[in-house]
């Protein structure tokens, strides 16, 4: 029998991705006691049903004897939650938690949970969909999925192989890095694509062409691109709020960029066009062939 890394996992916020990690821990680890956390009853009815029992309106009250808390509520609700169930999280317990920003949460939420003697180590799981709330969650959205920890307050490592070893029998692989390299790389590979989908839904409708001409040819290029957009879009302003210091710098860059692809339209300069679009996709090769490789390692 596969020996727990945590025996009480309690997780604040029954979403997607919260809603997720409840579903492959009642799956995969059946002896644990799951907790779920949810400021309003209705949520946690559906939880019920889903066969998680134990389950709370009372944050405290979810917290006490929790061995693992794991916060994935929107992360502008983190650190007010920290200060209202510090006094319930043993000193014993792992907090951690699934915002996909780090350095801004260990700035807040880390440092208040360190000063005060507790444990606090970030996790992003690198999954997610389109679409939210616990109805849509899936046992299997971890599987595979790379997990980012990051430990700047120096939690010891015995502790980070725990928390590490939870995340491997959800399905997840994990990766350590600092909170600045975190928010960096996915500035680039998470949260610009999702700026850049955003562009081209809101960049289709303006001019002259009728809605109908549109809705007649939109196919799957134009799903397919514009896909991730259509995710809670409270949930992304925090996150470019939080993480704007790295999407400022990779926009800039995307800016130039499309200038760069203006002006070689503009000089009907097409071996530039062709280099340009010929770049696009073999970095894009590279970044998935690399990751694919690491997958199978």
């Amino acid at each position: 029998m596969q020996q727990l890394p945590f025996h009480t996992v309690t997780i604040y916020g029954p979403g997607l991705l919260g809603g997720s990690v409840a579903l492959a821990i009642r799956d995969r680890m059946p002896d644990c006691e799951l907790r779920l956390w949810a400021r309003r009853e209705q949520p946690l009815q559906l939880a019920r049903t889903l066969g998680i029992k134990h389950t709370y309106t009372d944050a405290r009250e979810a917290a006490q004897g929790a061995e693992l808390i794991i916060f994935a509520t929107p992360i502008g609700a983190f650190e007010e939650l920290a200060r209202l169930i510090l006094p319930a999280i043993s000193k014993t317990a792992l907090v951690t938690d699934v915002g996909s920003v780090k350095a801004y949460v260990h700035r807040t939420t880390g440092a208040l949970l360190t000063e005060r003697g507790r444990r606090f180590i970030g996790s992003h799981p690198m999954a997610g969909a389109e679409t939210q709330g616990l109805e849509n969650a899936t046992p299997t959205l971890l599987q595979g999925a790379t997990v980012a920890l990051t430990n700047p307050h120096g939690v010891p490592a015995e502790e980070e192989e725990r928390l590490a070893q939870f995340w491997q029998i959800l399905g997840g692989r994990t990766y350590s890095m600092q909170p600045a390299h975190h928010d960096r790389a996915v500035a680039r590979i998470s949260h610009m694509p999702h700026i850049m989908a955003g562009m081209a839904a809101r960049n289709a409708m303006p001019g002259d062409v009728p809605l109908h001409d549109l809705q007649r040819l939109a196919a799957s290029g134009f799903r397919d691109t514009t896909r991730v957009c259509a995710g809670a879009a409270g949930m992304w302003a925090d996150i470019l709020w939080e993480n704007d210091v790295a999407i400022r710098e990779v926009l800039t860059n995307c800016v130039n960029d499309l200038h760069r692809l203006i002006f070689l339209l503009e000089d009907q300069d097409k071996a530039g066009v062709l280099r340009w679009l010929t770049g696009a996709r073999e970095t894009r090769e590279t970044i998935l062939n690399t990751s694919e490789d690491e997958a199978n390692d």
